[in-house]
């Protein structure tokens, strides 16, 4: 049996209430809206040169990036040691069933 979502009953309104709507009044807005600087839509392009931050990076931006670049290191370090490894057996096959062969 699927868990039932528990949700509050609705404060019951008055008789009368359901038949004829609450009239909310218009203000007119006598204030005029600051004009907002736009922001880049979806599809506008990036500046040239790409996105820059600007400012000072935070302590605690440079030290995740730096963590993630010693991260990315190490990854390259391990494929490059796999792809030599793979390289070096290949070889030793190919001179295996060389030698097999005669």
């Amino acid at each position: 049996m699927p868990k039932r979502n528990r949700v509050r009953a609705r404060a019951r309104r008055p008789e009368g209430a359901a038949a004829q709507p609450a009239r909310v009044e218009r203000v007119e807005r006598t204030t005029e809206r600051p004009e907002r600087a736009r922001g880049r839509g979806r599809g506008a392009p990036l500046p040239p040169g790409g996105a820059h931050a600007i400012g000072e990076p935070s302590p605690t931006l440079e030290r995740a990036a730096a963590l993630e670049r010693a991260y990315v290191v190490k990854d390259f370090g391990r494929l490059g040691k796999v792809i030599i490894a793979m390289l070096v057996l290949l070889v030793a096959s190919g001179v295996a069933v060389n030698a097999f062969i005669k």
